[in-house]
C-alpha cells in the first residue's frame, strides 16, 4: 500500500473515532454507521444483521444495494456463521453486480451481536490493507456499540424513575447549562427535558429568591456533596419542596460538573408536618390527662398540694443543668409531674396523718410507687414514664424500694426525680412536721451523695441552688 493510500485510510479510522465518538444512543446508530462507511471507508456496500428471537436475521441497515431482501438470500448463511464463530468471512456476492465482501463480527460484552457486511463493487476479493482498516473499524463500532448500549440502558432506567437525574456545569464565569436532564423532569419540576437543557432559567426561575441564591451559592463551590431541600413555586404558585442530592466534579477549564437527582418530595414534607402537628396534639392531650390526675390526686392530700409540680420543675432544671436533650429533659419532667399517682389508692386519713405513721401504714404507702407503675404502664409514652415512677423511691445503693436496684440499674430519670423529690420535700411542710431550711435539704444530698443519691445529679442540684441562685416556688 503507497504511503498516500496508508494515510488515507489512517485518516479514515480517525474521523470514525470522532464521529462515534459524537453518537448519542437516542440517534439512529445504524443509519450513522451507514455513514460512516459510505464517507469515511468509500465502501460500495454496506449491511448490518442481527439475530432475532426466532433464529432469523434483522437486517438494520443496508446501503449500496435497492433491496435488503437480495442480501439476506444470497448472504444468510455466512452471517448466520460469522454470528455463531466471531470469526470474520469474506465471500463473493453476485447482486446487481459481482461484489466482495467481508463479514465482520460487532462485539459486546465478548459476544457477537451484530454483523456487519462491508464490500466493494466489480473486485474479485478485497486488498488486505483494506480488510485491515475494515477490522479497524469493526472495533470501534463494537465499542461503539457497547457504549451505547450502556448508555441506552441508563436513558431507559433513568427515564423511568420519578426523580429528575442531571448533569449541571457552573462555569468559571458563573453560568449555568444543563447538559443532561432525565425524564423525570416532568414529575419533579413540570418541564421537559428539552425545556431545562435549553434554557436553565426555567428552573432557576422557579426557586423562591431566597433559595436560588442558596443554590447558586452552593454549586459555585465543589465542597463536597450538596444534599438539602429548596423550595420552589410550581405553574399554579403552589410552594413545592424539592430535595437535591448532587455530587461535583472538576474539568480542566475550571467548571464545576454537578451530577445528581432532584426530588419533589412535597407530598412527603406535608405528610411529616401534619405528622408532627398530629403528635403535638396527642402530646397536648396526654399532658392535659396528667395535669388533670395530678390535681386530682393533690386535691385528695392538700398537705402536699403543689409537691408533683415543684418537683417537675426543679427536674427540668436539673435536667438542662446536666445538658441533657430537650426531648429527654420532657419526659422526665413528664414522669415528675405524676410521680406520686399511686397515691390515689391510698386512703386520705394516711396521707394526711399529723404524725409518725405506724409501720403498717408506712408500708401501705410505700406500695404507691408499684401502684403507679400499674396505673402507667399501659400508656404508650415516648418515654419511660411509668418506668421512672416506679423507680423514684430506689436508692444507688439498693437500699430504696420498691426493688432494691442499686447504681446503673436505676434511668437516669429516675435519679433526677428521686434528688428533686428529697429536696422539695425537707424544704416543704408536712402534716407530721414543719418545712425545714433549703440548707437542711441540701445537706441531706451531700452527706449522701454518691450512696443514695447519683453524684452528678447532686453536683447539678447543688449549683442550681448555691452558684444559679434557684428557689422553689412554694405556692
Amino acid at each position: 500500500m503507497t504511503p498516500g493510500l496508508a494515510e488515507q485510510r489512517l485518516d479514515a479510522v480517525i474521523k470514525t473515532a470522532q464521529y462515534l465518538a459524537a453518537l448519542d444512543p437516542r440517534q439512529d446508530i445504524w443509519a450513522e454507521f451507514g455513514k460512516i462507511t459510505l464517507h469515511f471507508l468509500q465502501s460500495d456496500l454496506a449491511v448490518f444483521a442481527a439475530p432475532r428471537r426466532d433464529g432469523q436475521l434483522a437486517f438494520h441497515h443496508c446501503v449500496g444495494i435497492g433491496d435488503c431482501a437480495q442480501l439476506q438470500s444470497a448472504a444468510s448463511r455466512v452471517i448466520h456463521q460469522v454470528l455463531e464463530s466471531g470469526f470474520l468471512a469474506t465471500e463473493t456476492l453476485h447482486l446487481d453486480r459481482e461484489y466482495a465482501v467481508v463479514f465482520l463480527p460487532l462485539n459486546v460484552e465478548g459476544r457477537t451481536v451484530c454483523v456487519m457486511a462491508l464490500g466493494k463493487r466489480g473486485v474479485a476479493s478485497l486488498e488486505r490493507e483494506l480488510l485491515n482498516l475494515y477490522l479497524a473499524v469493526a472495533g470501534l463500532f463494537g465499542s461503539t456499540l457497547a457504549r451505547l448500549t450502556s448508555q441506552h440502558r441508563f436513558f431507559v432506567m433513568a427515564d423511568n424513575v420519578p426523580e429528575m437525574l442531571f448533569q449541571l456545569v457552573r462555569y468559571p464565569d458563573g453560568s449555568l447549562e444543563f447538559s443532561y436532564v432525565s425524564g423525570g423532569s416532568r414529575t419533579a419540576l413540570e418541564l421537559s427535558p428539552p425545556d431545562l437543557l435549553s434554557d436553565p432559567e426555567r428552573f432557576l426561575s422557579r426557586l423562591l429568591p431566597e433559595e436560588r441564591a442558596a443554590f447558586e451559592a452552593a454549586v459555585a463551590t465543589a465542597g463536597g456533596r450538596l444534599n438539602r431541600v429548596f423550595r420552589s413555586l410550581d405553574a399554579d404558585g403552589k410552594t413545592r419542596y424539592l430535595l437535591c442530592n448532587a455530587m461535583p466534579g472538576w474539568q480542566e477549564d475550571g467548571s464545576i460538573v454537578w451530577d445528581g437527582a432532584l426530588q419533589d418530595i412535597t407530598e412527603q414534607h406535608e405528610m411529616e408536618e401534619e405528622r408532627k402537628s398530629y403528635l403535638l396534639r396527642l402530646e397536648r392531650n396526654m399532658e392535659v390527662t396528667i395535669e388533670a390526675i395530678a390535681s386530682t390526686i393533690e386535691k385528695r392530700d392538700p398537705y402536699t398540694a403543689g409537691h408533683q409540680r415543684r418537683v417537675a420543675d426543679l427536674t427540668r432544671q436539673l435536667g438542662e443543668e446536666m445538658g441533657l436533650p430537650p426531648d429527654e429533659i420532657h419526659g422526665i419532667a413528664l414522669a415528675a409531674s405524676i410521680h406520686d399517682i399511686g397515691k390515689i389508692h391510698i386512703p386520705a386519713e394516711i396521707l394526711s396523718f399529723p404524725g409518725e405513721l405506724g409501720p403498717i401504714e408506712y408500708e401501705l404507702v410505700k406500695t404507691h410507687a408499684r401502684i403507679g407503675y400499674d396505673i402507667l404502664k399501659i400508656t404508650d409514652f415516648p418515654w419511660p414514664v411509668a418506668e421512672m415512677v416506679l423507680q423514684h423511691h430506689e436508692r444507688m445503693d439498693g437500699s430504696g424500694y420498691p426493688n432494691q436496684l442499686r447504681g446503673d440499674q436505676l434511668l437516669l430519670g429516675a435519679r433526677i426525680i428521686a434528688v428533686a423529690d428529697v429536696v422539695e420535700s425537707i424544704a416543704s411542710f408536712r402534716p407530721y412536721r414543719p418545712a425545714l431550711t433549703i440548707e437542711d435539704a441540701l445537706d441531706e444530698i451531700k452527706t449522701h451523695r454518691g450512696t443514695l443519691y447519683d453524684p452528678a445529679v447532686v453536683d447539678a442540684c447543688l449549683r442550681l441552688f448555691t452558684k444559679k441562685n434557684y428557689r422553689i416556688a412554694v405556692r
